[in-house]
């Protein structure tokens, strides 16, 4: 057997093993410990941030749309007719 096949079965048993398919300490814990609710400010500062970049992303192309209008009625007036 190649050593990819055998490190895929591996892999793939691992999970099926009861032990291992038990929750984490977050997820099977208390929900008021410490673990957990440093778990849920992590959760909640990467929606921050992820948030904070798409908005960002947005007010780029809004500004590029703008400033795109505006440059072709400058380009339209100053025109000859």
């Amino acid at each position: 057997m190649s050593r990819l096949i055998r490190m895929a079965l591996v892999l793939g048993a691992v999970p099926m093993i009861p032990a291992r398919a038990m929750a984490c300490a977050v997820c099977y814990g208390d929900p008021n410990s410490l673990q957990v609710q440093g778990a849920e400010a992590g959760v909640l500062f990467l929606l921050g941030v992820i948030v904070t970049v798409l908005l960002s992303i947005a007010g780029m192309i809004l500004f590029w749309i703008l400033r795109a209008k505006r440059i072709a009625e400058t380009v339209n007036v100053s025109a000859p007719a």
